[in-house]
């Protein structure tokens, strides 16, 4: 007992003073996705919910939670959350560091829960991807959207379709989850529907918007979506819903219906879905983005689930 209170009283510590992380902080800890984790391929030791996965020569263990899923899978619904730091500032744009937000104490354990809950919810196999450096993978969550994350989880998918032989993805994101999916749209050519909430699409437009100076990681060298558009293989049978609010304070939605546009006037089959999302910046829409997949996959008319989104999200 007294060692256990040593250990989550040292995670803090790191977490609060700004020190670097023990090195058996792993990603399911709130210090660890401070500092981020690194790990050896021999410790990515999970062979039912983790994929090893190398870019530019360095590998991380990606791991995922999963219900549902058969020897061989047709379509699987793959999710991606949202981003779990948030980058604080000062009145002159200048950054004050980052902070873990959203996260509570998971482990693999709840995470395996959470997803029997949406498979039984929403009846589609399905997994849910824990991001580089978040939720038991290794790798960095303050590198997020610059492109060895893109890279990483795009490696991920592929090792995942090998190992279940998944025919076709149906991806979600939420926010900056939303912004993976709209980025391997770019570089992936099985993806039967793409559902993005609150998506973090238009990074450029979003940094003028916030009028800071680089993306709320700090870093100008990510990847963004707006600037794919003409690298997405055209698919006729591919379905991409731009779901949105208005009102949200986080992630303007004028950047969402910009990315739409260019989606648009590139010939492919997007939607832009207006819609009521939860909390107060108006920015949370994953429960709604579960059921555009299943209309989506169901072959539901996008004009009728856009107007199903509007009861949707009461």
């Amino acid at each position: 007992m007294k060692y256990s209170r040593l250990i989550a009283l040292l995670l803090l510590a790191a977490l609060f003073s700004g020190m670097p992380a023990l090195s058996w902080a792993d990603t399911f800890a709130p210090a660890g996705v401070v500092a981020g984790h690194t790990m050896a391929r021999a410790d990515c030791r999970w062979p039912d919910t983790s994929v090893w996965v190398v870019v530019d020569g360095r590998g991380e263990c990606i791991r995922y939670f999963h219900a549902g899923l058969k020897p061989r899978n047709a379509v699987v619904h793959v999710w991606l959350h949202g981003d779990r730091l948030s980058r604080r500032w000062d009145g002159d744009g200048r950054t004050l560091g980052q902070r873990v937000i959203g996260y509570g104490s998971p482990d693999a354990d709840d995470l395996l829960a959470r997803a029997a809950r949406d498979y039984r919810d929403y009846g589609v196999p399905y997994i849910r991807l824990s991001r580089p450096g978040v939720y038991g993978s290794s790798g960095d969550h303050k590198e997020r959207r610059r492109p060895r994350e893109v890279a990483l989880v795009d490696a991920a998918l592929d090792a995942l379709k090998e190992k279940y032989g998944i025919g076709r993805f149906a991806l979600s994101g939420q926010s900056g989850g939303g912004h993976l999916v709209a980025a391997l749209l770019a570089f992936r050519d099985d993806v039967a529907c793409a559902v993005v909430t609150s998506g973090v699409v238009a990074v450029r437009e979003r940094i003028a918007a916030k009028g800071w100076t680089a993306d709320s990681t700090g870093y100008a060298d990510f990847l963004d979506p707006m600037d794919l558009v003409a690298r997405i293989p055209r698919d006729p049978r591919r379905r991409v819903y731009i779901v949105g609010d208005p009102r949200d304070t986080n992630v303007p939605f004028e950047g969402q219906a910009a990315y739409h546009r260019a989606l648009v006037a590139a010939g492919h089959d997007a939607s832009l879905v207006r819609a009521r999302a939860s909390g107060e910046a108006r920015h949370s829409l994953s429960p709604l983005g579960f059921r555009v997949v299943n209309g989506c996959l169901e072959g539901v008319p996008a004009p009728e689930i856009a107007a199903r989104a509007t009861d949707w999200s009461r």
